[in-house]
């Protein structure tokens, strides 16, 4: 008896001290644990950094080009002699086809690929976040539900070893009741292990080490209502991926004109001022200013330009198709988001309902096996079914919540909450 005392003592004493240490974990500030530590956000951020960095007009060639160069040169032969002399010089495309705006155009949606691209990545970071939030909070319901269990088994024991030493019930009844003790301890341990290993994978998720400690505090419950209409709109507006594929045939549509570009003459504009002087016996030195224009214009190359415009419209035409099996498979994947919502709602409201009744049948078996009026047997099977129920709700739950999850995730709303 008294070891059963001990190890009820101890998990009870355990639980205290780690709820004390522990740091508070909602699913709010797990999220803003990821956004600040996850590497797959920061990666994700240094990405679309780069993507803005090479944004510039400069990069398109919009901007004109000035470099400068000098040099000294000394030779003993006759007589010393010094060289010395300096340069600028300056170019600028005045024209070239367009293919310089079209250039800049195209770096600006690469930008804005960038940033799209960081945000998949970042809301599939946040979500994966919310579901282990999710795991950890029924892994948690489960580690519940066993320690209750197994309180409920520690009872019934230490009764039935009470009700034995005065002879009242037989040695049977108390061994059944140790085994079935027992049993709920493995389970208990089992469900603590998990529960364990849970917190791992969210300490990963949060981007800090597997070993720091968290006490839960799970959210309420509360189920969004949605709209299948506004639902739909919000697929084509907010979400990322296919955005981002209407940002990629934009581009495409642009590098078609910008290998058109290429059939067009190019006009620039080169100056340069140079200064020389040579030290000898004296000095002899003079300066010089040239410029001038260039024009030109590609006659024959070979049909490198044709063949570079007809791959650009068959590139177009593949994203158009891409496009469009984009948008017919983001259809399908929010009606069916949604419809699994709407079934995960009803199995949730059943599994409620079923635990009501569970808990009932429960607390009436138990008085009545209290009274003597029905076997432990009996007794058993309403408190497994109470076990089973408790669980059966939180995985409802659960699952309800990821598929609340995926219908955000699919509409591009994710980060709006």
């Amino acid at each position: 008896m008294y070891k059963q005392f001990i190890f009820i003592a101890l998990i009870v004493l355990s639980r205290v001290s780690l709820l004390n240490a522990q740091e508070a974990l909602t699913l709010e500030s797990a999220i803003q644990i990821a956004l600040s530590n996850n590497y797959d956000i920061k990666v994700a951020k240094n990405g679309s950094e780069i993507a803005k960095n090479n944004a510039t007009k400069g990069n398109a060639g919009l901007l004109p080009s000035l470099n400068a160069s000098g040099g000294v040169n000394y030779s003993e032969h006759n007589e010393d002699e010094i060289y010395s002399s300096g340069a600028l010089n300056f170019s600028y495309t005045l024209f070239n086809g367009l293919g310089a705006r079209h250039t800049y155009q195209i770096l600006n949606l690469r930008k804005q690929q960038g940033e799209l691209t960081a945000r998949f990545n970042i809301e599939n970071t946040i979500a994966n976040v919310i579901s282990g939030f999710y795991q950890l909070s029924k892994a948690y319901d489960e580690l519940d539900v066993a320690s209750e269990n197994l309180q409920i088994s520690k009872e019934r024991l230490l009764r039935n070893e009470s009700k034995y030493e005065f002879g009242n019930i037989n040695k049977l009844e108390v061994l059944n009741a140790k085994v079935d003790f027992n049993r709920d301890s493995s389970v208990y341990l089992k469900s603590q292990q998990s529960y364990e290993e849970a917190i791992r994978e969210m300490n990963v998720l949060l981007g800090r080490s597997a070993e720091s400690k968290m006490q839960l505090i799970k959210e309420k419950s509360n189920f969004q209502e949605f709209n299948m209409m506004e639902l739909k709109r919000k697929t084509l507006e907010e979400n990322a991926e296919y955005l981002l594929k209407t940002s990629e045939l934009r581009e495409d549509e642009i590098a078609v004109k910008k290998a058109k570009s290429g059939q067009l003459p190019s006009l620039s504009l080169k100056s340069s001022y140079s200064y020389y002087e040579n030290e000898i016996m004296g000095t002899n030195s003079h300066t010089q200013l040239t410029g001038g224009l260039t024009l030109s214009f590609n006659i024959f190359d070979g049909k490198r330009k044709k063949t570079e415009i007809a791959n650009a419209k068959i590139q177009k035409q593949i994203t158009e198709f891409e496009l469009q099996d984009k948008k017919l498979k983001l259809e399908k994947d929010l009606i069916n988001a949604y419809a699994d919502y709407q079934y995960n709602l009803k199995v949730l409201a059943l599994e409620e309902d079923a635990l009501n009744a569970a808990s009932l049948n429960f607390e009436q078996t138990k008085e009545y096996y209290q009274l003597g009026q029905v076997t432990s047997t009996s007794f058993r099977e309403a408190q497994l079914n109470l076990v089973e129920a408790k669980n059966n709700k939180a995985a409802a739950g659960y699952n309800a919540k990821l598929s609340e999850l995926n219908i955000k995730i699919v509409s591009g709303v994710l980060l709006e909450q």
